[in-house]
């Protein structure tokens, strides 16, 4: 799926990229309730129709819930981002660009939770298999050419398949839901991050009677960051190249918040990027990430794990990354709405109920603070550890194993305290005053 990384870090890591997103399909599949055929939808509206970047009609999968439950899920797919047109077409012949490839049956994990921290297996809970490239975010009417490759054509349409989604979604008793939690994880987690307000907008437009609404992205929150060896490739780049390629804007045919656009004249590309609009989200949040996320680590920084404990520039470089983090998050940090589980677990894909922070799993942390019994800076449960809790989450399964890092330099001993200054000395008693000269 990024061809490109081969140049970066080598084929292995290339293919063990792929071997994550082929696991997160599968564990999504196997955690659902139920799996459910792929339904593809009609390109009845000319260039606005939804569709893959092949042009192949864009399906979803849909599990309506057994007990007429008026509760939803709408779960985006993560998988990356095709980083150029090359690398588009080349995704194009996979299931992450085109929906002859999509799986003929999936699942959808409800997201909805109950007050102990578990998810209720009896949702109805719409899944978003990811056909774009660039998280649900672009539009361009007309296909694209390829450079360099005569007669290819990609064909933009991802703000689009989301909202022929979200209206597929009202058709089938979303404008009767009373409770609805948009998610989704990787890129998908930044789709979260990005499109969660519209969809309230649109589900909202029909069913004002919705009462309850979150946001919970998972492993959405990618950093704004040079790699280890301050080159021009790097994940900014990336997203600014997508930006344009893809034509991110911010009306109704564009998948970026206007009041983004304001804040940021000449960067707007920072408007698809995690760090840079969490302030103009409106709907509350809550966000399971690791500060030393596995695939920042090797995609960002672009230092591979053999290369982590290699020497103590590369030490300092991955310690800093998980500081640089916790700074950037910040950004989500200031709405007391919102909340959030950030671990030190090196994992993309956390196992959360695993992960405990202040007593309590991430699941738990989150059905706390969905339902208000911890609010402001009690609903972030930060880790603020060094790589896999110091060392204790190293066998932890799903957080990635990583050499004991050299311990940390002791405290300095506090200064001794000074011996006492001296007493001044008693000022001397007074000279006696001279005789006084006999008289004549």
């Amino acid at each position: 799926l990024k061809l490109q990384f081969l140049y970066l870090i080598g084929p292995d890591a290339a293919l063990q990229h792929y071997t994550l997103q082929m696991a997160v399909v599968a564990l999504v599949a196997a955690a659902a309730a139920g799996n459910t055929p792929l339904q593809l939808l009609p390109q009845e509206s000319g260039d606005e129709s939804p569709a893959c970047l092949d042009g192949s009609p864009y399906g979803l999968y849909f599990v309506p819930s057994l007990t007429k439950s008026t509760k939803w899920t709408i779960f985006f797919e993560g998988g990356g981002w095709c980083l150029d047109e090359v690398d588009c077409y080349n995704r194009a012949k996979t299931r992450f660009g085109s929906s002859k490839r999509f799986p003929a049956s999936l699942g959808c994990p409800c997201m909805n939770v109950n007050e102990h921290g578990g998810t209720y297996t009896d949702c109805n809970c719409l899944y978003l298999p990811y056909g774009d490239g660039a998280s649900f975010s672009g539009y361009r009417a007309k296909p694209w050419p390829v450079p360099g490759v005569p007669g290819a054509e990609l064909y933009f349409r991802g703000i689009k398949n989301l909202d022929a989604a979200v209206e597929f979604a009202l058709k089938h008793g979303m404008d009767r839901a009373t409770e609805l939690v948009v998610s989704g994880s990787s890129a998908g987690g930044l789709s979260t991050f990005l499109h969660t307000d519209r969809i309230v907008a649109q589900a909202r437009a029909r069913n004002p009677a919705l009462e309850k609404v979150v946001s919970v992205p998972v492993d959405g929150f990618f950093l704004d960051h040079d790699n280890y060896n301050h080159g021009a490739y790097n994940y900014t780049a990336w997203m600014k190249y997508i930006y344009h390629m893809q034509n991110l804007t911010f009306g109704a045919d564009g998948g970026l918040t206007a009041a983004c656009q304001q804040a940021y004249p000449g960067d707007e590309h920072y408007c698809f990027m995690s760090p840079h609009m969490p302030q103009f989200v409106q709907t509350p949040l809550f966000a399971f990430n690791s500060k030393f996320d596995l695939w920042q680590l090797q995609y960002e920084l672009q230092l591979s794990p053999a290369q982590w404990t290699a020497n103590a520039s590369a030490t300092a470089a991955v310690l800093r990354y998980g500081d640089d983090f916790l700074a950037q998050f910040k950004a989500v940090q200031q709405n007391p709405a919102h909340g959030g589980f950030i671990t030190s677990c090196i994992c993309h894909g956390c196992p959360v109920n695993d992960l405990v922070l202040d007593g309590k799993n991430g699941m738990q942390l989150y059905a706390d603070w969905f339902y208000g019994k911890v609010t402001g800076g009690a609903a972030f449960a930060i880790d603020t550890r060094r790589p896999n809790g110091d060392g204790t989450l190293s066998k932890l399964p799903g957080c990635f194993p990583l050499p004991p890092l050299p311990p940390l330099p002791p405290l300095p001993s506090p200064p001794l305290p000074s011996p006492p200054l001296p007493s001044p000395p008693l000022p001397s008693p007074p000279l006696p005053s001279p005789p006084l000269p006999s008289p004549p």
